[in-house]
């Protein structure tokens, strides 16, 4: 998607059709699309990108794989602001009757579905989306002279079966990863707090993980397509890019057209990217990010559908490490306490919660050993993130009668009957 968009941006009517027209021959449109206004004369239009793992067969056009990356763009095409809600690619979701990871959707029934499956999640309409696979995605990258990353941290894994190599360093300064290890970046999975977590720096809680990384890669690609000096570069990179089948889409040629437009004033920085509100867990062992529903609504309201004002004239603005996120409330701090007679037991959840981005700031013993299963003491029981704690630790009861012990918000006392399995499906 941004990458259409970038490559869009300072090319205009005539020109415009007369490129491009010959590598449309893959959209759906007829005749009376070239007339017809952009996006069906709607003011919003709301595009999913689809990033298809190597699962499946190599061809762009083929609808086996699993998606790996999952971004629902929002165009709001008389302000052209852009918005964006990425959704982590093990989301739990029913798909035809059954319990399955959101990324299986492709799998099952291509993009079609896939769109079907994030609309009904996300309780919003998605009219189009724009599709690659690994493939298109190391070509993009090459055919635009690679993409400059800073990469953070070491990154290394071997999947000779899928084909996956990934050896990257860490370095201070920006790299120019061909497509091949700007793949590799994109596709890590092994991060301490999973696809999307947060750490806590100088007091500060701040996002990190797989979902963040792609979030900075669409950006920086951006701005490489965007680097090119000549607005008929940009139109030859989108026109090779849909000729080769490079990405595929159900944007017709029109549509296109009111993308570009809107694409104009574009500023790879000024995207509004966020995360769906969710925790992991496992259920019957196996891993699945759980999607927060309360919080949901809230966050499509403002990336989706533009209800209120810009976040970027609310917000700090982004950086390439990292990117704007959905503004959450003030993080809670939290106590751990052993009510258990297994030793050790605080501390591990402890050091785990931590790992996860929560702000524990003490662990030690309860003043009883006796406690039968895990409990929250809080005063606010109506806060998202304690809802979302006890459903990571398993925790069945929220206490707001007692008085919380010590200075945090939320006190976890830990009962002889917690489940160690638990520690197993926390990040980290």
């Amino acid at each position: 998607m941004v990458i259409v968009i970038g490559a869009s941006i300072g090319v205009y009517g005539g020109v415009y059709m007369a490129k491009v027209r010959d590598g449309m021959v893959a959209m759906k449109m007829g005749f009376g699309d070239l007339f017809a206004p952009p996006f069906g004369g709607k003011r919003y239009a709301r595009i999913l990108m689809i990033g298809v793992d190597n699962t499946g067969s190599k061809k762009i056009d083929d609808d086996s794989g699993l998606s790996d990356t999952l971004v629902v763009f929002a165009i709001d095409t008389k302000t052209k602001e852009i918005r964006a809600i990425s959704i982590p690619r093990d989301t739990r979701v029913e798909i035809g009757g059954k319990t399955r990871k959101i990324n299986s959707a492709h799998a099952i029934g291509g993009p079609d579905l896939t769109v079907e499956t994030v609309s009904k999640l996300l309780n919003c309409p998605i009219e189009y989306y724009v599709k690659t696979t690994v493939s298109g995605l190391v070509k993009l990258v090459d055919m635009a002279g690679g993409v400059y990353i800073k990469v953070d941290k070491d990154m290394h894994y071997t999947d000779r079966h899928g084909k996956l190599f990934i050896n990257l360093k860490a370095s201070p300064d920006k790299q120019l990863l061909d497509g091949t290890r700007a793949m590799g970046f994109v596709r890590f999975r092994h991060d301490v707090v999973g696809d999307y977590g947060y750490k806590i720096e100088n007091g500060k809680k701040i996002p990190v993980g797989r979902v963040v990384r792609q979030q900075y890669f669409f950006r920086s690609l951006a701005n490489r397509i965007l680097a090119l000096p000549h607005k008929e570069q940009r139109l030859d990179f989108l026109t090779k890019a849909i000729e080769r089948k490079y990405i595929v889409s159900n944007l017709n040629m029109n549509d296109w057209r009111g993308l570009m437009d809107s694409a104009k004033d574009f500023d790879p920085e000024k995207i509004v990217m966020d995360c769906l509100p969710s925790v992991p867990n496992k259920v019957r062992g196996i891993s699945y990010v759980i999607p927060d529903t309360e919080a949901i609504p809230a966050l499509v309201a403002r990336n989706l559908q533009f209800e209120g004002p810009d976040p970027n004239a609310t917000t700090a603005a982004p950086t390439t490490t990292n990117p704007t996120t959905a503004p959450v409330a003030t993080p809670i701090t939290v106590q751990v306490l052993n009510g258990s007679k297994k030793a050790g037991l605080a501390k591990s959840v402890g050091d785990q919660l931590t790992k996860a981005g929560y702000n524990v700031i003490y662990v030690g013993n309860s003043s009883s050993s006796k406690r039968k299963s895990c409990t929250i003491i809080c005063k606010d029981d109506t806060n998202p993130q304690v809802a979302a704690l006890a459903k990571l630790l398993g925790c069945s009861s929220i206490d707001t009668k007692s008085s919380t012990p010590g200075k945090a918000d939320v006190t976890i006392v830990l009962g002889r009957n917690f489940d160690l399995a638990v520690l197993a499906s926390l990040p980290g």
